[in-house]
């Protein structure tokens, strides 16, 4: 029986655009977003100690291309969302 590989880890690139999404979150007087990709999460633009208002899942190389800005409103919209995705859909677009 093969074992299925390792789920990716998130590397400094990711860190980088995750950190710099999080800013403009804050920037933008939004709640914080939880990313959650394979058995990992980030949470950014969490301030002033307030949860997180929505949660993206996705696998990493998808979260990769939605924070460098290589996804469209509707290709946002379809992702697995919990919570509103609709106020960091412009944020995300925009990358």
């Amino acid at each position: 029986m093969t074992k299925a590989p390792p789920p990716a880890a998130a590397g400094p690139e990711f860190d980088a655009l995750a950190a710099e999404l999080g800013q403009r979150i804050i920037e933008a007087g939004l709640r914080g977003l939880v990313l959650r990709f394979g058995n990992q999460t980030r949470i950014v633009g969490v301030a002033d100690r307030m949860p997180p208002a929505a949660t993206l899942e996705a696998p990493l190389d998808e979260l990769s291309a939605v924070l460098s800005g290589r996804r469209r409103a509707e290709e946002l919209r379809a992702l697995r969302w919990i919570g509103d995705p609709a106020p960091y859909i412009a944020l995300l677009e925009s990358g």
